[in-house]
């Protein structure tokens, strides 16, 4: 029996509706995929400027004390519902937007701790912050380099330009690409924000504390120079050199992630130092936690594991005038973690 010529084209309709199905149903499934798939670090970046009434997540969060732990590595877990996924995703970049402390751990690195020529004591004391009190303002004879020669021998000492090779492991070598990428898109984004517009500070915690991971950018001539800083006790609380805890929490004792603006020169209780005003979530507390750029004998500039501060990124005393001079006057300062979301 032949097909009549309507049954021929209710077959034609039908195989039609059917791969219209098709084709929906494939892109409910993808799009959870292409959703996740934006990067947490332009959601929570985009959070700032966002317009909406957010009191009830707010109080949501304030509720929820759950710790929030990320993983530096990919994860290798199967999904088994996409939305589920996705859903997660969801409640931890708002855990971390509105939480309370933003506190971040990550899990210890895979490889072994580096070979170091000894270790350095921590910090012993703590310096608190108190708005209104006058503190001791640094002169520019104190803080700028012995003659501009000496000056340019710091940021340029091999003439090396950035290349993005990932390797911090020595004095000048390239910044992570990655930390690179979001501290220019940050600084382009907020360009009227910040002032000092020729030098961009950037720290990988991601690298051990024997590792030259203090990078200096100068964006006049593309050169970078690495000098060696230390992380806080929190974050850090085996001792072996990683930090892999940071919180915004007063009296945690830990590095913040995010990005800082600097402010004041002053001397205080570690010598020469530079006020740090947190612009990120992650780092809003650092003004009334104290957290600053200072001068220590715990840091020094060699393969060493060096000295925990109390959350300041200290540096050698050899290197804090170069720091403080080219940092100065409102520059911007990324901390975050190569290889990761941060």
């Amino acid at each position: 029996m032949r097909p009549t010529a309507e049954a021929g084209g209710l077959l034609i309709y039908s195989e039609a509706l059917m791969k219209n199905i098709f084709s929906a149903l494939l892109a409910l499934t993808l799009l959870p995929g292409a959703l996740m798939a934006q990067s947490i670090e332009s959601l929570r970046s985009n959070a700032e400027n966002m317009n909406v009434n957010v009191s009830a997540l707010k109080r949501a969060a304030a509720a929820d004390k759950t710790e929030i732990r990320f993983k530096a590595e990919p994860s290798t877990a199967t999904v088994k519902n996409p939305f589920e996924g996705l859903a997660k995703a969801i409640a931890a970049i708002i855990k971390l937007i509105f939480a309370p402390n933003g506190d971040i751990e990550i899990s210890s690195p895979v490889a072994a701790v580096p070979q170091v020529e000894g270790t350095l004591e921590d910090d012993a004391t703590e310096e608190t912050y108190n708005e209104g009190s006058s503190y001791k303002e640094l002169q520019p004879s104190e803080y700028q380099p012995d003659g501009q020669r000496a000056f340019q021998a710091f940021l340029h000492p091999d003439a090396q330009e950035m290349t993005g090779a990932v390797d911090s492991s020595a004095r000048g070598a390239g910044v992570p690409e990655d930390l690179k990428r979001k501290a220019m898109e940050y600084f382009n984004a907020n360009s009227s924000k910040i002032s000092n517009k020729r030098y961009v500070g950037i720290v990988d915690f991601a690298a051990h504390s024997s590792k030259a991971r203090f990078f200096i950018l100068d964006l006049q001539t593309g050169s970078a120079r690495a000098i060696h800083v230390a992380h806080g006790r929190g974050s850090d609380p085996d001792g072996d050199g990683y930090a892999t805890k940071f919180s915004n929490v007063a009296n945690s004792k830990a590095s913040s992630l995010g990005f800082y603006l600097t402010g004041a020169l002053y001397s205080g209780n570690h010598g020469k130092s530079m006020r740090l005003h947190g612009l990120s979530a992650t780092n809003s507390n650092v003004l009334s936690r104290a957290v600053v750029v200072h001068e220590s004998a715990y840091v020094k500039e060699a393969a060493m594991t060096q000295g925990r501060s109390f959350g300041c990124l200290a540096v050698a005393q050899s290197e804090i005038r170069s720091v403080l001079s080219s940092l100065n006057g409102g520059a911007l300062i990324y901390a975050g973690l190569s290889g990761s979301e941060f």
